[in-house]
Order: C-alpha cells, then structure tokens, then sequence
C-alpha cells in the first residue's frame, strides 16, 4: 500500500481559514497523511485589525503563522509542516497541487478579503477551477458571534 500524499491547507489567519486547518488536521490524522499549512505572501494580510501589503510584513506573518494561526498543530497528533511561500495565494495553492500530489487541497470559503457578499473567496473559487486534486472547501459558519 502506498503513503497517501499530503494534505495541504491554506491558512491566512481568518475564521474559515482555521477551521479548514482543523479540518485538513482531521483528514491527515485519519488518513496517515502528513498536513502541510501553507501561508502565501503576495497581497494583503490582516495585521492588528488593519490590512497590509504582506510582503512588508513578513517577519510578523511567519511569527503569526507559526505561534498563533498554527499553534494548535502541535497537540493534534498529525505529522505537520508550516511553510511561508512567496505568490499569490491561488498559484501557490495550484503549484502545490501540481508538484506535491496532495491526497487533498483544503481551503476555507472566504479569506480574509473585504468583498463578503459572494459564497466562496477569490482563492477558493480559482483553486475550485483549476486544481487537478481533490479539494474540500469548508464552509462558513453561519451563527458565530
């Protein structure tokens, strides 16, 4: 029996992005497969309730990323990895797709973008197009404070 691909997820530090964390925890514990939290760096992030240019802010994102959007990898028993990628979050999500072989891509719904009108996010939606492997796109939750 082969080793299933990883599971990689994208995470940005918003509310859907950590709950497709959990999820993609979830689907790598229960498969045996090694979870790969990827952040990319190319537009914006949400730093202290503001948003900006995340390129000049990567030391606070990769701190960020680490220390408090992926803490909780550390009690989950799954193998994990965190990595900070340079691009826009859609190609770096469909790079991955391509050059990895995920036994799944997780991403959450909406991001940290402004435009909340819309079901999925940009990311989401582009990476639900294009990606060549499985994707599980965790929805919104609908009642949170």
């Amino acid at each position: 029996m082969s080793t299933p691909g990883p599971v990689v997820v994208g995470v940005d530090g918003s509310r859907d992005a950590l709950r497709a964390l959990d999820v993609a925890a979830d689907l790598a514990r229960s498969t045996g497969a090694e979870l790969v939290a990827v952040h990319a760096l190319g537009l914006m992030a949400v730093i202290d309730g503001e948003h900006v240019p995340s390129f000049d802010h990567r030391d606070e994102i990769d701190r960020l990323l680490h220390e408090e959007w992926c803490a909780g990898l550390a009690g989950a028993e799954v193998r994990y990895r965190v990595e900070l990628l340079d691009g826009n979050p859609t190609e770096v999500l469909l790079h991955l797709a391509e050059t990895v072989g995920p036994s799944f891509l997780v991403v959450g719904a909406r991001g940290i973008g402004e435009n909340t009108d819309r079901e999925l996010g940009s990311t989401s939606y582009h990476v639900t197009r294009h990606a060549t492997c499985p994707i599980v796109v965790v929805p919104m939750r609908r009642h949170e404070p």
